[in-house]
């Protein structure tokens, strides 16, 4: 029923975003991208996923296991798949379950695989968003050199202070108080279960941390390929453009996985994509299409990934695996 009542409100506020954009005007630029660009936008999301299943592949090798890499990218594309479709793209945890039930490795190892590595994906995310911020300041044209000083202070107090959050378990306990507020109890439980699996990856932190940054740069191709197959730019050159990608879309995807209840965001983050891309000269319809075109790439590849889940669901329950799923967002 859940599931249902996010699928609704989905739709409706896709609609409404259509409806207030210009539907004909968004189905125009799509209808003008370049397949060149998009081949190329899907090829890097698939070297993403490789990068990705690799990840997966060297902590569990630090926990003792060993899986060969076409193992492992069925399932990462089918938890890919089941985010695309859940709240705060829970549904990821899917390639745990999957990973789990095909190899014989227990639970709790394919979760450190899943959920370790998102220590330092929380952190680039974090940082993403507050150099964002401060480009949007310049773009406004608010602040001075003391402003302007104050603002990036701020942002990397922020970044630290997400790093000791993630790193230093007391300092969580020292703001338990602020579980009281909305939304924080998700936080906490999201960071806690970080700190369960840190001390195993930490052990192959440095293998982490590359694969990671490599995984974040292939998307900020990705998107970049995107944009360009939309035909937008934003500083003129292709170096310029592909670090603003990098940063963008760290920044832009912390709304995916906000509890907000639609599907993997749908619909809060094409509002998000086109507010934020209108500062940066690019119209309204030309940013929705574009934050569509990135969700609608990711399916496309994803649902090769059925055979998986389909695989997985005639030997397990669809409603206990749902229920499972839905207690890790809690």
């Amino acid at each position: 029923m859940q599931i249902l009542l996010n699928l609704v409100l989905s739709i409706i506020i896709i609609a409404l975003i259509f409806h207030l954009a210009g539907i004909g005007k968004v189905f125009a630029v799509l209808a003008g991208a370049s397949p060149g660009y998009l081949l190329l936008a899907l090829l890097s999301y698939l070297c993403l996923n490789i990068v990705m299943s690799f990840r997966i592949k060297k902590v569990l090798q630090s926990l003792g296991e060993s899986l060969a890499l076409r193992q492992i990218l069925p399932s990462n594309l089918a938890g890919l798949l089941a985010s695309d479709f859940t709240p705060a793209r829970s549904g990821y945890f899917f390639t745990a379950f999957s990973l789990s039930s095909k190899s014989g490795i227990r639970l709790d190892k394919t979760m450190m695989a899943i959920f370790g590595p998102q220590i330092f994906d929380f952190l680039i995310k974090a940082s993403s968003a507050g150099i964002l911020i401060f480009l949007l300041m310049g773009r406004a044209g608010i602040g001075n050199l003391l402003i302007n000083a104050a603002v990036l202070a701020f942002i990397f107090a922020g970044i630290i202070g997400a790093g000791a959050l993630v790193f230093h378990p007391p300092l969580l306990e020292r703001l338990s108080p602020l579980r009281r507020l909305p939304l924080m109890p998700r936080l906490f439980g999201f960071i806690g279960r970080m700190h369960e699996h840190s001390d195993k990856v930490m052990a192959v932190k440095w293998t982490v941390v590359w694969i990671t940054l490599l995984s974040w740069a292939i998307k900020g191709m990705e998107w970049l390929f995107l944009a360009k197959a939309l035909g937008i730019g934003f500083f003129g050159d292709f170096l310029s453009d592909f670090l603003f990608m990098m940063v963008f879309q760290g920044a832009v995807t912390i709304i995916q996985f906000l509890p907000i209840p639609t599907l993997a965001g749908a619909g809060a983050s094409e509002a998000g994509f086109a507010a934020i891309l209108l500062s940066f000269g690019v119209s309204v319809e030309s940013g929705i299409a574009f934050a569509f075109m990135t969700r609608i790439l990711m399916i496309a590849v994803d649902i090769l990934s059925l055979p998986v889940i389909f695989g997985y669901l005639h030997t397990h329950s669809l409603e206990k695996s749902l229920e499972s799923l839905s207690e890790l967002r809690h």
